[in-house]
């Protein structure tokens, strides 16, 4: 995903402590770096790839990893389900101002993978895939549900990672173009740093989703 970020409006919070990565998702997590001023906490960009040549986007269903018995984890399925297509929806929004969305390898796309991540708990599982339909336009899907008590999904924070990948079809399609991990907490009450309402969490979609649209302006891919 992108590096820049228009933080002004956002209450979310990023952290600065180390992150827990899903084991398994980010190609080469070893290749991360500490993100400077406007750009996700930890960082990898293929300075060997000239990115401006890209024109197009897949952006692959948004994965929700959780560990058993965590917060999230019992969070019912239908929820998490809306979670994730939520979160899709709003990177699909944000994406398709700037690029073209295609489904399938084709020459100048990229291929994006997201997956949001029970930061606060260890060797997190994929157990959730979005199944969010763009055509339909159906956007803020957790407005359907209510947070119990006022409790949102997470115990903490949540922390979202990405990577992509070119998807050309060509004979360098699945060459490694960029890695990211960010984590953040709703910073509406005073000394936490906590994701406990609607509000919170989809601040923090919305803000990752800006994110994404603003790191490729950035490396001029898609430019419109």
């Amino acid at each position: 995903m992108g590096l820049a970020l228009l933080m002004a409006a956002c209450s979310t919070t990023r952290e600065t402590a180390d992150l827990k990565l899903a084991p398994g998702f980010l190609p080469k997590p070893d290749l991360l770096k500490r993100g400077g001023p406007g750009e996700y906490a930890y960082v990898y960009n293929n300075t060997a790839v000239k990115q401006t040549g890209y024109n197009k986007v897949i952006l692959e269903p948004v994965m929700i990893w959780t560990t058993p018995n965590s917060t999230l984890d019992r969070v019912p399925a239908e929820k998490r389900q809306a979670l994730a297509n939520d979160f899709y929806g709003n990177l699909y929004e944000k994406l398709s101002t700037h690029c073209q969305m295609v489904n399938i390898p084709t020459p100048g796309a990229i291929k994006i993978r997201v997956a949001l991540v029970d930061a606060e708990q260890s060797d997190p599982l994929a157990n959730t895939i979005s199944t969010y339909v763009p055509q339909a336009h159906v956007l803020n899907s957790l407005t359907a549900f209510a947070f119990d008590d006022g409790i949102g999904a997470f115990a903490g924070t949540a922390t979202a990672e990405s990577y992509a990948t070119d998807a050309t079809g060509r004979p360098t399609t699945g060459t490694l173009l960029w890695e990211a991990a960010d984590r953040r907490g709703g910073g509406n009450q005073i000394g936490t740093n906590t994701l406990n309402s609607w509000g919170d969490v989809q601040e923090a979609f919305q803000a990752w989703s800006e994110q994404a649209a603003q790191g490729l302006v950035k490396r001029g891919i898609c430019y419109q």
